[in-house]
């Protein structure tokens, strides 16, 4: 639960400072792109301190390396110019690799519960519901970032206010299984 502690407080931090550079109307993709690398950093330790086996603890390690590979890779085709802020860019391929790789570990770690069942009931299982939240999270926003990232991208006079609306609930109901399993946490300390 520490390195889920981290995260929230990452969120919390990185929605302050966004909507403070969103309110200066300063390019914050940048704050973007940092946001992703830290938050699936952070989400993969908790994953490698969840799993038991050395494989699959070897198998997180690898991920995160490759992952931070491809991020740096992805970060320099994505902005050629790395001087200019003011036109900054998102990643165009680590957002959709980062949904589809937390996809594979939570229904990685939905089998491990399947098969071993460590708790007597799951639904007070903390990391239970983290991972329905990571599920509904990255399920719901595989698809939409390469259609947000290519119609911005092509300058295309596409309205996003949809897409936006079910991006915020998506993150919304993941919140609220987060919540969930912050109360089933402090619940089984005491």
């Amino acid at each position: 639960m520490r390195y889920f502690t981290v995260f929230i407080w990452w969120t919390l931090f990185k929605g302050i400072v966004s909507i403070w550079t969103a309110s200066e109307r300063m390019n914050n993709l940048l704050l973007f792109n940092v946001d992703l690398l830290v938050r699936f950093t952070l989400l993969l330790a908790m994953f490698y301190h969840t799993f038991q086996y050395p494989h699959e603890k070897r198998t997180v390690l690898i991920l995160l390396v490759g992952f931070w590979l491809l991020f740096g890779v992805d970060f320099f085709l994505s902005n050629p110019n790395l001087g200019d802020w003011h036109n900054h860019r998102i990643n165009r391929y680590s957002f959709a690799v980062e949904s589809v790789l937390m996809l594979a570990l939570v229904l990685r770690f939905f089998l491990y519960l399947v098969r071993e069942l460590p708790v007597a009931n799951l639904t007070e299982y903390p990391m239970f519901w983290i991972c329905c939240g990571l599920l509904i999270a990255h399920a719901g926003t595989v698809f939409l970032t390469p259609f947000m990232h290519y119609f911005n991208v092509w300058n295309n006079p596409y309205n996003f206010r949809t897409m936006v609306k079910i991006e915020h609930w998506v993150e919304i109901i993941r919140n609220g299984a987060f919540v969930i399993a912050m109360a089933y946490a402090r619940r089984s300390t005491y």
